[in-house]
This record gives structure tokens, C-alpha cells and sequence, in this order.
């Protein structure tokens, strides 16, 4: 097994990170906002311990916010195919063999925490998804053990002077699998692995047991944690209900950082009550659930029946709209191709949560290509090389602006819907987001 010399910097990378970052924060995302990065300490062995909801966008959020060239430690089943495995090794991704892989294989864990130590003797961060397996939900799952053993290994090597830090790290998704959603990478304060000293020499099983709850609590902390994952649909629209009032009542402006900030103080708020009060809380739920279907059914979103026709300005949308048409036809005509590619391998994929992962290579090497055989057909044709030219470069924008017409298109439509619905079933949706919100209030 040649790992390589993973805790090398890499130019290649270098240059392939400036693309793909490009591409990752000012593409592919409408917004993406990284918190904390200044927690994380110079010159030291790092531990970056984030939670896992995404696949590979995951990995990409902790890569892109930073300079550094952080080396992962994955599954081992990705590496199968040695052409696979020569790629993750060059992007520094280290195989973890599970009891799954064969009692055989656990014994080259060996040889990967060995690695994982040598890189942080050299002062380089180690990412590590202590879950193990990512999950669908806003909900952390209890951590694994492999994070902390190696943490404790190297400071046992070196006489607990190794300075390793733990950062509990926080991803959050405004929606895991459509284009132009939001991200935020959060990064909490550093736990120090020499603290735990004393405890270690008494007893090493016990105080990486009890670690391990302090870097869960630490964890659950930078992101939205849902316990109860029965009523996970309703904790999530509730948090989406709620968003604005829990803003209004914190004082805070709606900046990224304070929207998770309110939702996680409405997550706490809904725990309370349902500690304090069984039957008001299940009340709360079933009014929550009936306000879902409702949505559901009606292919609405919450914020269409918040805003309410009276505060959107159905004049200035129609004039966007109108403004838009040729850019949205000329980005669809100029799209045939690429717009239905990702969805040939996504239909495939069994685990949804690899779909964005895969949109996103797209976008990164497919497109591209197919932008500039498009671009030279049309340098063939008109023979003008500054047109060929000008086309490659503004058809990824207007393709992006196309889109934009389209969610404006389907949002307009949405509140047209609403407004047109029967007055008394309008009136009687909005009275019930109002006992809800008068609930939390």
C-alpha cells in the first residue's frame, strides 16, 4: 500500500484548488460563508472533526475554507479500484478498513495511523468524519472512537508535548441536491488533547469514552442538531417557520451566521417544550404536520404563505421576467446537453446523498467541455475566432442567469397560487402558521 508523501504540499493541487474553489463558492452555491476559520491554530497537529451530511461536498466545504491542503482519512471501499484509489491518494485521502473489509485488513490501520501521525508531526491538518457514515438529516450521530485514539496515540509518543487540538466543526446545507443552495462551514473553539493527561494515565479507555461526549456536545454545538429524528419533518419546518420571529426576538440582523444561530435556539425551544409539556408539544406537532401537507400538497413553500400576496411587488417580477425570456431560452437551447447529463448517473445512484457530489464534477470538468466543443463548432461555422471566443466565456453567466429566470419563474407562480387560492382555505392557513408561531413565541 503506497500512500505517498501526503503531508507534501502539492502545486498541482494548488492550481486545481483555485478552479475548483471558483467554482465550488461562486457557482454551484448561491452563498457560502465560512465561520470560525480563525479558531484554528498555526503551527500545530491538527484535528479537523466535522459532522457528515453530504458525501463528497463535505470534504470539498473544509477544503475550500482554508489555504492549507488538509490530508482525510475515508472509508476504505472507495479505493477499490486502483485507477480510484491513484486520484484520492494525489487529493490526500487516506483508507480506514472496517471490520466490514475483513479481519485481515484491520491490521493495516495500523500503517494508516502511523501515516495519520507522521503528518501531524509535521504540523498538517487531519480531517476526520468521527460519524463515519453521512446521514440525510440535521442530526449529529453518535461519534466513533478513531479520531481520538490516534489524537491520544501521538501525544502518548510524545509525552503529551505534542500540542494536538480537536476542532469541532459544523457543515449546514440550506438543501443537500439543488443548484444555488447555501452552505455554511462553521469551526468551533479548539479542544486540547494534552489536557486530558492525568486522566488518560489512569485510565486510557475511560477518558477517550468521556472525550468522545465532550467532542459530541462540541460538535452538536456548530450546527443545527435535531435529537428526535421521529419528529425530524416537523422540527425542520418548524425551524424554517420560526426563522424570522426567533431573528426578531435575538435582536440579530439576517446574516448566515445569525439564521443558524436562530434556528438552533428554536431547536432548544422545541426540546424545552417538549420536556415541559408532553401534550402542548404533540398538539404542536400534529398543528405543524397539518401546515406540511398543506404545503405539500399545494407545491408551496413556507415562504410564500409568509410573505402573502400584499408584500410582493407582482409588477417589478413580470417586468424581470419578461427581461429574462431571452436569456432563458438562450441558455436552455445552449444547455440541451449538459442539463440532462448529470441526471443519466444521478437516476442511478441509490443514496441521494451523492447527487450533488456528482452535479458538482459535472459542473467542474463536463461542462467546460462541452461549452468549448460547442465553441468550436461555432468558430467552425463562422470562422470568427473573437465570437467562438466570446461565446465560451459568457455562456457559463448566462446559463447561471437562465437558471435565476427559472427560480423566479417557479416562485412567481407559487405566489400566484397562493393568492388565487379559495379565500377561506387561504385565511385558514395563515391563521394556523400563526397559532404555530404564537406557540414558539
Amino acid at each position: 500500500m503506497k500512500l505517498g508523501k501526503v503531508e507534501k504540499q502539492s502545486l498541482l493541487y494548488s492550481i486545481l484548488k483555485v478552479y475548483g474553489r471558483f467554482v465550488h463558492d461562486f457557482v454551484f452555491y448561491k452563498k457560502v460563508t465560512y465561520i470560525g476559520v480563525e479558531n484554528i491554530p498555526k503551527n500545530k497537529p491538527i484535528f479537523i472533526a466535522p459532522n457528515h451530511q453530504n458525501a463528497l461536498m463535505d470534504a470539498l466545504a473544509i477544503i475550500f475554507s482554508q489555504k492549507i491542503q488538509p490530508v482525510f482519512l475515508a472509508r476504505s471501499d472507495i479505493f477499490q479500484k486502483p485507477a480510484i484509489a491513484k486520484i484520492l491518494y494525489f487529493f490526500k485521502i487516506l483508507p480506514v478498513f472496517r471490520i466490514r473489509d475483513g479481519k485481515e485488513k484491520l491490521k493495516l490501520n495500523e500503517i494508516i495511523y502511523e501515516k495519520t501521525m507522521e503528518v501531524l508531526e509535521h504540523n498538517r491538518q487531519v480531517v476526520i468524519f468521527p460519524e463515519a457514515q453521512h446521514i440525510n438529516k440535521k442530526h449529529v450521530r453518535r461519534l466513533k472512537k478513531g479520531i481520538q485514539r490516534i489524537a491520544f496515540m501521538l501525544e502518548e509518543k510524545h509525552d503529551f508535548k505534542a500540542g494536538v487540538q480537536i476542532i469541532p466543526t459544523g457543515i449546514y446545507y440550506s438543501n443537500y441536491w439543488n443548484f444555488k443552495s447555501k452552505l455554511v462551514v462553521k469551526y468551533g473553539k479548539p479542544i486540547s488533547v494534552a489536557s486530558y493527561k492525568e486522566d488518560y494515565k489512569k485510565d486510557a479507555a475511560r477518558t477517550i469514552v468521556s472525550f468522545t461526549e465532550v467532542l459530541y456536545k462540541k460538535v452538536k454545538e456548530q450546527v443545527i442538531h435535531i435529537q428526535d429524528l421521529d419528529f425530524h419533518d416537523e422540527y425542520d419546518l418548524l425551524r424554517d417557520i420560526n426563522e424570522y420571529q426567533m431573528l426578531n426576538t435575538l435582536s440579530l440582523n439576517p446574516n448566515s451566521e445569525n439564521k443558524l444561530k436562530a434556528d438552533q435556539e428554536t431547536i432548544k425551544k422545541i426540546d424545552d417544550l417538549k420536556d415541559s409539556d408532553a401534550n402542548k408539544f404533540n398538539e404542536l406537532m400534529q398543528k405543524v404536520k397539518k401546515y406540511g401537507e398543506f404545503l405539500k400538497k399545494n407545491n408551496l413553500k413556507d415562504w410564500v404563505v409568509r410573505k402573502k400576496a400584499k408584500n410582493n411587488n407582482f409588477l417589478l417580477r413580470f417586468i424581470l421576467l419578461l427581461a429574462g425570456t431571452p436569456f432563458f431560452i438562450y441558455g436552455v437551447i445552449n444547455n440541451l446537453l449538459t442539463y440532462p447529463l448529470p441526471r443519466l448517473i444521478t437516476k442511478k445512484i441509490k443514496d441521494r446523498q451523492f447527487e450533488s457530489s456528482v452535479v458538482y464534477v459535472f459542473f467542474l470538468f463536463i461542462f467546460p467541455i462541452v461549452y468549448l466543443i460547442q465553441a468550436a463548432a461555432i468558430l467552425i461555422i463562422s470562422k470568427i475566432w473573437y465570437v467562438a471566443l466570446i461565446y465560451f466565456v459568457t455562456i457559463p453567466f448566462i446559463s447561471i442567469i437562465a437558471f435565476k429566470v427559472h427560480r423566479l419563474f417557479i416562485k412567481t407562480m407559487g405566489l400566484i397560487r397562493f393568492t388565487q387560492m379559495d379565500k377561506n382555505e387561504r385565511e385558514e392557513t395563515e391563521t394556523l402558521r400563526n397559532e404555530i408561531l404564537d406557540t414558539l413565541k
